[in-house]
């Protein structure tokens, strides 16, 4: 089915929230890790962990017939996972429930972010050039304005505001691809 271009600035937003909410606490991630108990070795292995497991999940579910049948329940379930790796932050005390929301994050990216491709391009399969432009762009500017934002946030207000704000911008991205998958059904 071919969907309507309408639909483009509802994902590309969608988009663009969720990389505001990922953005705004990416400069600061560190002292994050820091503050649950962690270290610079830490912060790297939940780094590795997110890269390792985002890459051989991509591999295995996105090499199978039924991603490319079920693209919008990719679409869909990713970002639920990534909503839920997101909420794990508000009970984030250790650094092994850092592990853990790292590990549904990758599995949340490796489902979506094939199937998001895809959407998108099917979508400006007309002007691909152009409307990837319009959607790198936007995410761009997103997160140079949540870097800035997250610095600040967590600066004067701290690191509980800080996931509260990151919590709303993943819902708001969950509800807005919940509502494409919902419509361009």
């Amino acid at each position: 089915m071919l969907v309507s271009k309408k639909y483009l600035y509802l994902i590309i937003f969608a988009y663009a929230f969720s990389t505001f909410a990922q953005g705004i606490i990416v400069p600061i991630y560190a002292f994050f890790v820091q503050k649950i108990g962690g270290g610079l070795l830490e912060t790297s292995w939940a780094i590795a962990m997110y890269s390792i497991v985002t890459g051989v999940f991509t591999i295995l579910i996105h090499r199978t017939k039924w991603s490319h049948n079920n693209r919008k329940l990719c679409l869909w379930g990713g970002w639920l996972l990534w909503l839920l790796s997101v909420g794990v932050y508000f009970i984030m005390k250790n650094v092994t429930l850092l592990y853990l929301s790292q590990i549904l994050n990758g599995i949340g990216d490796a489902l979506s972010e094939p199937a998001f491709d895809a959407e998108f391009s099917k979508i400006v399969k007309n002007d691909l050039s152009g409307g990837w432009a319009l959607f790198e762009g936007t995410t761009s500017i997103f997160s140079g304005i949540a870097a800035l934002l997250g610095g600040i946030i967590a600066t004067y207000y701290g690191f509980n505001i800080l996931i509260n704000c990151v919590m709303a911008m993943a819902a708001i991205s969950f509800l807005m691809i919940a509502y494409y998958t919902y419509k361009c059904e």
